[in-house]
């Protein structure tokens, strides 16, 4: 077991940040065991899905984190992603297509829930 793994397992949300955050500060270089461990992952704390999308580079999630206020340096880091309506297509055709292997259900139905179409900003 990884030490990332070991903390998503035994650790509270408080220990998860702590571990996740300096990887993201240090722009840490993940292991693919790692990477798919923060795949499978599932929260409903959208910093913390930000934070995840910020470390596996996933727009999903980073769109996420956009909309949550509770963790303004999350929010701020995400702001700092560049998404684009075709971004917000992509992960719409996911959705549509039911095609759930790089990002669960639950993320891609919560983007499309915050971004409707005609509402969506950058």
């Amino acid at each position: 077991m990884t030490d990332l793994q070991n903390v998503l397992i035994e650790g509270s949300e408080i220990d998860i940040f702590a571990y996740l955050k300096p990887l993201f500060i240090e722009n840490s270089k993940l292991s693919e065991i790692d990477i798919k461990t923060l795949k499978a992952y599932e929260t409903t704390n959208y910093g913390m899905i930000g934070l995840i999308g910020l470390l596996i580079n996933s727009k999903a999630r980073i769109l996420l984190g956009k909309k949550q206020v509770y963790y303004s340096d999350i929010q701020n880091w995400c702001n700092t992603i560049e998404t684009t309506y075709e971004d917000l297509e992509v992960i719409a055709d996911k959705y549509l297509d039911d095609s759930f292997e790089e990002e669960p259900e639950f993320i891609l139905r919560k983007v499309m829930l915050e971004y409707p179409a005609d509402s969506f900003e950058n």
